[in-house]
């Protein structure tokens, strides 16, 4: 019997048509299988392998394939917040053509249905042997800015509508989907997805620290206090060595002449220098906090099967149907 819930795969794609063709010749006749309504909502990166083209065989032997091309590469938040806006399905799960297999699906539906509104897909075998010597301070980075999200994520994740929904409220994607994802209040819990991966993509070193930086300057303003704090702690130096150098001055006579003018004087412009930057930084810090949300993608063009559902039916009840 299948399942009344309504399923949508999303696929983010970017000069992958081969693969993806592959895994819709696996996937269509899986879920038709397996649930009553469902679609395959495609991101397109604009990819550059004549996707449209090769795309229509497949829309025109399975239903519900949905393709949007987007009107510029965006980064995999923002690719990814584009399928989950796209999508009108009370589950919505995005899988990863390389390494996810389609029956990961059946799983993360029934632990979605058991009222996890968030699942996040981890794994032990996405880490490489420096990533995971190294890792600790990369949590450490992150769990400061109050990120809480497992660290061994493979990237993929399924949501219940409501959760959908609420990341989508605001336009502002870029870097701060997972942070959303984190801080929405709504259950959260992980799934050990090892047997579901197809050789996955390890996580370097260089990656780690590339994620660090970018979810903490992206999604929290603490790195610019930091450096506002250091701003502050410099000109305190600064006047401790002026003090030191005023009472070098009154204990020793082979003092340069002018040394501890100098050393006043700069430490003077120094503490000054540095309390502005501090300032500029709060300032700053409040700016970011405050800028206007708008849209970070656009949808050029888009493509649906011409293959339909069930004609017989229907979402609407007469009153001959009671």
């Amino acid at each position: 019997m299948k399942s009344e819930a309504f399923v949508s795969i999303v696929l983010v794609v970017k000069n992958q048509t081969s693969k993806l063709i592959h895994k819709l010749d696996e996937l269509a006749p899986y879920l038709d299988s397996r649930f009553s309504d469902y679609e395959m909502v495609i991101i397109d990166q604009r990819s550059d392998d004549n996707i449209q083209k090769k795309l229509l065989h497949s829309q025109k032997k399975y239903q519900s394939i949905r393709y949007l091309l987007l009107s510029r590469e965006v980064s995999n938040d923002v690719a990814l917040a584009a399928g989950l806006e796209n999508s009108i399905g009370d589950i919505v799960i995005n899988l990863n053509l390389d390494h996810d297999k389609i029956n990961l699906i059946d799983s993360l539906v029934q632990k979605s249905l058991a009222g996890n509104d968030i699942i996040v897909c981890i794994s032990k075998r996405v880490n490489s042997f420096f990533y995971k010597k190294f890792k600790f301070i990369f949590n450490w980075l992150l769990l400061s800015i109050g990120y809480t999200l497992p660290h061994n994520s493979t990237g993929t994740f399924c949501l219940n509508r409501r959760a959908v929904n609420a990341l989508t409220d605001s336009g502002r994607f870029f870097c701060k989907l997972h942070m959303r994802m984190n801080n929405i209040g709504f259950d959260l819990c992980d799934f050990d997805s090892d047997e579901y991966l197809i050789n996955p993509k390890k996580k370097r070193i260089s990656s780690g620290i590339n994620d660090a930086i970018h979810h903490m300057v992206f999604n929290s303003t603490k790195p610019l206090r930091w450096m506002s704090f250091l701003g502050i702690g410099g000109s305190f130096l600064a006047v401790i060595f002026s003090i030191y150098s005023v009472i070098l001055h009154l204990i020793r006579d082979d003092i340069v002449p002018g040394w501890t003018t100098t050393i006043l004087f700069v430490s003077f412009l120094f503490l000054i220098l540095f309390v502005m930057f501090s300032f500029f930084g709060e300032y700053l810090a409040r700016l970011l906090n405050d800028r206007s949300e708008h849209k970070e993608y656009t949808i050029a063009y888009e493509q649906n099967s011409s293959v339909m559902f069930n004609e017989n039916r229907f979402n609407v009840i007469t009153s001959d149907d009671v």
